[in-house]
């Protein structure tokens, strides 16, 4: 019987009890969230229908799981698989189909995954001739489940469906967390796992480690014998067919006899007559393959092979455990954790502590967990000391230590007490106990205890003091341990008391001030910190850890760049295991954008300590930093957040998660990125994370903006401002202020945004930090250029490009001159706006920055529109148009679509205009700002033939910039159409008259077009004459614009009426017009000549340019 026949008879056996829903199809082409593109349908299952579709974004083929409309429904099993889906993601193994991310576009909720170009199990009727291809497929099944078993992960669902296989044969198993999503013992809920899942499951949803490997040995049942173990008509025979447990493996081939035991015990109805686990299943197979078969003889070169690979395998998947492994003599290094001393006076405790982590910092090989990290642990997980030996085994394996040294006192008379060292040694599971020393213990005085305790730790483990590059200060003053024990648990007041003791004491202590130099720094007081590290450096001995490390703060304050790298470095270098210093280096990486050598330094981190609380967070930044968004969350945001879960780090939790949001936002998948801001929110609430609030409130107003949902937006903002005043963080003031000052011009509120980009300013004028002057300089400019004050722009604009050159910050330089382009345009320097806009064109190109190259190109192909190049520059910025519209940019679709509209309008292509208007209408209704609404409903009018009614054109000017344009725009287009129904425009060119055109020059010539045509009709020649002079000045300005035709035009006819030959002004007419056809396709020619025949002469355009 092939496995299709199984697959049949189960579901007809139990067809009665299975949930049908309706699945959403999708057709090939279809495109999701405009990245995912549906080639074809692969499957349908339980969950949904599976499809193989392509990346745009990530150019690459993936799989794609459409859930079903009554799974979809369910929001809080959707909820639980978000959550589990953070936890899947780590999961990264040759033989794990991995789960990329859950997404909810319009009515369809569905999962990315890996593509595998194969088929499932039960697709494939795959069966078994040889010992070997079992051995091969049954290997490959349990290195999957040891790794998942390593990960705490259980798979609850595997069956034929949920296993792939490869064209080269390779195993994959799929659907991970799935399970999730169909509740847990109902009976309509656990359909479709029946055959495969163990009695206790079926009736008590009970799920333990050996629920997968029961699953697995039915598959095998079923591939090597034909048939399933246990069936029934109903789930209650199936229950009870597994319960009484009569099924014998009866294999279809004697080759495979010799797995029926394995199975048989696989499939037992007792749990504990089952193997306890993955890892033990693992063990007992490549056990019972190494035994040579009894009735083979012919192949034991080929078993000796399967045995090498198994046990390769075995190693393998064993040395891959992160943190079971024993510990070996020949060990590169050891590491080892110190546990606080129980003593009532705390202080002491952590004092004692920080002198042993101290001496043994002079050990060779040996990593020491810094103090502070596990102070920060305990406290996390809310453990406190003593500690039973669960406790120590996880605090071993969360600090990834093979050692615990537990300094213990207890009495030895009225007054005295001793000291016991002792040390916790973890090896796979077990934790070893061995007391190296008892001591009297005099808390004056301890010191001595704790150099004779080291000796013997060192001796123990066959270590020696090395002779380093750089050597631990002389044995410093016990005080200066429970200093830093403040400092580490960032109890800074009593740091502070304490050191300032010490130091009147002890003025010429090198470590004393170095420590000072550090809270001073901690507390972000640099100036008097400099003083301190001056102080360390003048006192500390040569080549000592404090001499270096204070020479690598004072270099790095002083902005000396390499200097300080090298002292970092020369620290890390005599330091290798210290995973602190480390961490310092990655931080100045980070500060000197060297974002790959920062990287790679961290994975060292991880590598030494792989739950450590900030490396996992810093790599992300790290590769987030260099472009690499997906590695970002795949790779490392993903563990920074499974670790914060572990240790119970609530901070790091909310970190991970608005990390998340920001790097699905940079992607373009706003949905995921609300929801990761929103989850982020909560947990920062919850914990009083007042900075972490203020960051999310932050991220997630700038989502809203996107939206245009302007309310949310400024309530989130409102609220950040809230908890930076409570902070009293002035950087993060200004950056609320400017970015209210965004959401109001968003919505072309100029006036308000000027005034809060003001506030901003301010503020960083008194932090004195440059780059934000120079953004805030760079927006206020903006605002007076739309608020049409040309002085104050170009003043705001000059200062901030001197700044942004001051710290060579070439991304705001472009911005700068990207705003001055704009402004020569708008003044009809056209040739000097073509150089700044082509200019920033390149620059963007160098630094593969998209917006700004956008930007530079729309500009570009707007010049190349007034000048008459229609074809070039309609089809660029067509091309950007597309760009915004699938990024769903409101912003740039509106700008670009709303050019795109007024060029077909000029052109005469009413019908193309209107396309554009019912594109972009629906999102400019729902999320653009007043701008475009009112610049959409201009067109719109004009389309519609709909006239501008002398109250309309009554309005006062505008005083910003976009409903000035509106204003002559509408007037413009009114005259026209007047002339063209032969009426008197005197009342359209009087207020144009009193309009102000030094910002819209372009617009200023077709005002002096329209007042040359009524000079030359009512026969004002001396003031006909001055118009067309001033007409040439501003065009030769220009350089040239497309209009200009119209102006040669009346030179003809003003020819003719003075009994003047006009050939060769008509020859230059028809060079004129034939080079604008020449432009335009061939079907737009005669409605573009009969659009700008839109007043009468004795003449015809269509005659001047010799078209028929």
């Amino acid at each position: 019987m092939s496995n299709n026949d199984v697959s049949k008879n189960s579901s007809d056996e139990l067809h009665e009890t299975q949930v049908i829903s309706s699945p959403t199809y999708l057709k090939p082409g279809e495109c999701l969230l405009g990245r995912f593109e549906i080639e074809a349908m692969c499957g349908q299952g339980q969950y949904g229908c599976v499809y193989r579709a392509y990346d745009k974004q990530l150019d690459t083929h993936i799989a794609i799981k459409v859930l079903n409309q009554s799974i979809s429904q369910q929001s809080d099993a959707i909820a639980k698989f978000k959550q589990e889906l953070l936890h899947l993601r780590q999961l990264s193994h040759p033989t794990i189909l991995r789960v990329h991310e859950y997404y909810h576009w319009q009515n369809l909720h569905f999962i990315t995954m890996d593509w595998i170009d194969g088929q499932s199990l039960e697709e494939a009727s795959l069966t078994f001739q040889s010992r070997e291809e079992l051995i091969t497929f049954v290997s490959q099944l349990l290195e999957a489940l040891v790794f998942v078993e390593q990960a705490n992960v259980v798979h609850r669902d595997i069956k034929p469906a949920n296993i792939m296989l490869d064209k080269k044969g390779r195993l994959y198993i799929s659907d991970f967390g799935l399970s999730v999503l169909g509740g847990s013992a109902d009976v309509g809920d656990i359909v479709g796992t029946v055959h495969y899942a163990p009695p206790e499951y079926l009736q008590f949803g009970a799920v333990n480690s050996t629920t997968d490997l029961y699953a697995v040995g039915v598959v095998l049942y079923q591939l090597c014998c034909g048939e399933l173990p246990f069936t029934g008509q109903s789930l209650d025979e199936v229950l009870t067919a597994k319960q009484l447990n009569k099924a014998k493996c009866r294999v279809k081939h004697k080759q495979l006899a010799f797995i029926a035991p394995f199975i048989n015990k696989l499939i037992h109805s007792q749990v504990n007559a089952r193997f306890k686990n993955a890892t033990e299943a693992q063990t007992a197979f490549l056990k019972q393959i190494k035994e040579k078969p009894h009735n083979i003889k012919k192949h034991s070169m080929l078993m000796a092979v399967v045995v090498v690979i198994g046990l390769f395998i075995m190693a393998a998947v064993f040395l891959s455990m992160p943190h079971d492994t024993p510990q070996q003599p020949e060990k590169e290094y050891y590491a080892v954790a110190v546990l606080p001393l129980q003593s009532s006076d705390d202080s002491v405790a952590q004092g004692l502590a920080e002198y042993i982590n101290y001496q043994l910092h002079e050990l060779g090989h040996l990593r020491v967990v810094e103090q502070g990290r596990l102070s920060q642990l305990l406290s996390q997980l809310g453990i406190t000391m003593p500690l039973d030996e669960q406790k120590l085994a996880l605090v071993a394996d969360l600090l990834n230590v093979s050692y615990l040294i537990a300094p213990q006192l207890y009495p030895s008379g009225s007054e005295q007490h001793d000291i016991k060292f002792n040390v916790y040694q973890l090896e796979g599971h077990t934790l070893q106990q061995n007391t190296l020393l008892t001591s009297d213990f005099n808390q004056a005085n301890w010191q001595q205890s704790v150099s004779s305790f080291t000796e013997r730790f060192s001796q123990q483990l066959q270590l020696s003091t090395e002779v380093k590059a750089l050597q631990v200060d002389p044995q410093p003053a016990g005080e200066l341990f429970i200093v830093k024990s403040f400092l580490q648990k960032g109890e800074f007041e009593k740091a502070q008391t304490s050191l300032s003791q010490f130091l009147t004491k002890h003025p010429n202590s090198g470590l004393g001030w170095l420590l000072q130099g550090e809270l001073l720094l901690a507390t972000q007081q640099f100036f008097d910190a400099e003083n301190a590290y001056n102080q360390a450096l003048k006192f500390a001995e040569d080549k000592t850890y404090t001499a270096k490390f204070a020479s690598a703060r004072l270099n790095d304050l002083a902005g000396k760049a390499e200097q300080a790298q090298a002292d970092y470095a020369a620290l890390v270098k005599a330091f290798p295991y210290d995973v602190e210093l480390k961490i310092a280096l990655a931080e100045f990486y980070f500060l000197t954008e060297q974002h790959q050598k920062m990287e790679t330094l961290l994975l060292e981190v991880v590598n030494l300590d792989p739950y450590h609380p900030d490396a996992w967070f810093m790599l992300g930044r790290a590769a987030f930093l260099q472009g690499q968004y997906q590695k970002a969350v795949d790779e490392y945001f993903v563990k920074a957040l499974v670790t914060a879960k572990k240790s119970k780090n609530a901070y790091q939790e909310g970190e991970a998660l608005n990390a998340f949001g920001v790097v699905y936002n940079q992607l373009g998948e706003i949905d995921l990125a609300f929801d990761y801001y929103r989850q982020a929110l909560a947990i920062r609430e919850n914990i009083d994370d007042i900075a972490g609030m203020a960051t999310t409130m932050g991220n997630l107003s700038s989502l809203h903006l996107a939206k245009a949902q302007y309310t949310e937006a400024e309530r989130y903002l409102q609220q950040s401002i809230s908890l930076y005043e409570q902070l009293g963080d002035q950087e993060g003031l200004s950056h609320t202020f400017n970015e209210l000052g965004v959401l109001e011009e968003e919505q072309a509120l100029y006036q308000k945004a000027l005034e809060y980009y003001q506030q901003g300013l301010d503020i960083r004028m008194t932090l004195g930090n440059q780059m934000l002057q120079a953004e805030s300089m760079n927006n206020i400019g903006f605002m007076y250029f739309m608020l049409l004050n040309k002085k104050h722009a170009l003043v705001y604009w000059r200062q901030a490009e001197q700044l942004y050159q001051g710290i060579q910050y070439p991304l705001g330089i472009i911005h700068v001159r990207q705003n001055l382009g704009q402004i020569e345009l708008a003044q009809g320097n056209w040739r000097n706006a073509y150089h700044l806009f082509n200019n920033t064109l390149a620059d963007a190109k160098q630094l593969n920055s998209t917006f700004e190259q956008w930007v530079s190109r729309s500009y570009l192909s707007k010049l190349t529109f007034l000048q008459g190049n229609f074809a070039n520059s309609i089809t660029e910025l067509s091309a950007i148009y597309e760009q915004a519209k699938s990024l769903q940019d409101i912003r740039a679709m509106s700008e670009f679509g709303l050019w795109l509209v007024d060029w077909s309008y000029q052109l005469g292509d009413i019908t193309g205009a209107a396309s554009t208007i019912a594109s972009l209408k629906q999102d400019i209704a729902d999320k653009g700002n007043r701008e475009y609404f009112s610049r959409l409903a201009f067109y719109s009018e004009l389309i519609t033939g709909e006239m501008i009614t002398q109250q309309q054109m009554s309005e006062p000017m505008s005083k910003d910039y976009s409903q000035g344009a509106i204003y002559i725009a509408k007037l413009i287009y009114a005259a026209r159409e007047a002339l063209r129904q032969q009426q008197d425009i005197s009342a359209h060119l009087a207020a144009l008259g009193n309009v102000d055109f030094t910002l819209y020059q372009y617009a200023y010539l077709e005002y002096l077009e329209l007042l040359a045509v009524q000079q030359f009709m009512q026969q004002q020649w001396p003031d006909f004459q001055a118009t067309l002079k001033q007409a040439d000045i501003l065009l030769r300005k220009m350089g040239g614009y497309w209009r200009s035709f119209q102006f040669d035009r009346l030179r003809v006819q003003f020819a003719y009426h003075n009994e003047q030959a006009p050939s060769s002004l008509k020859a230059k007419l028809n060079s004129e017009l034939n080079t604008l056809l020449a432009n335009l396709p061939k079907d737009r020619k005669a409605e573009f000549l009969n659009y700008q025949s839109y007043f009468q002469l004795d003449d015809s355009l269509q005659d001047l340019a010799g078209y028929e």
